[in-house]
């Protein structure tokens, strides 16, 4: 017995891409095209992920130095992250704000605390829809909100940046 060939309805028109994901394709795609016609660099990728400790800050120094050594044409951070130390994000702030490369923050899912600072340090800031940055108040290792000097101290460094 034959099955019937399904009809019109069973024909669906693919989801709209979404911007951010067109952003990502057209700047990993664009050092291919860069390639081909013999001009330019790559895009480095860079993930920011999980709590930001001490050993994150050389991992990025060294990643953008890489990149103005390479010829990069950007730096992307791919970011998600519920925070960490501020000492460590100071660090990659620095760098980010000292880099010769156009740096590109891209939220992925969040940008907590440290992570909001190292995404503000960016050039240019790009959110997958629903994620989020913020709650940066600065706490001490037991969870305590630190003195309103340190406080005071962050606000002016996050306001600096953006």
């Amino acid at each position: 017995m034959r099955r019937p060939l399904p009809g019109p309805r069973a024909i669906t028109a693919p989801p709209p891409p979404r911007p951010a994901l067109l952003l990502a394709v057209a700047l990993l795609a664009a050092p291919a095209a860069a390639r081909a016609q013999a001009v330019g660099g790559h895009v480095m990728r860079v993930p920011v992920t999980g709590v930001v400790e001490l050993g994150l800050a050389p991992f990025v120094e060294r990643a953008v130095r890489t990149a103005e050594s390479e010829g990069a044409r950007a730096v992307i951070l791919d970011i998600d992250t519920p925070g960490g130390r501020i000492d460590a994000a100071e660090r990659i702030a620095d760098a980010l704000q000292d880099s010769r490369v156009p740096v590109y923050a891209y939220v992925n899912r969040r940008a907590f605390s440290a992570g909001a600072l190292i995404a503000l340090a960016a050039d240019h800031i790009y959110m997958r829809p629903g994620s989020v940055i913020g709650a940066a108040t600065p706490v001490d290792g037991g969870g305590t909100k630190a003195s309103e000097k340190i406080v005071s101290a962050m606000r002016s460094e996050m306001r600096a940046l953006a």
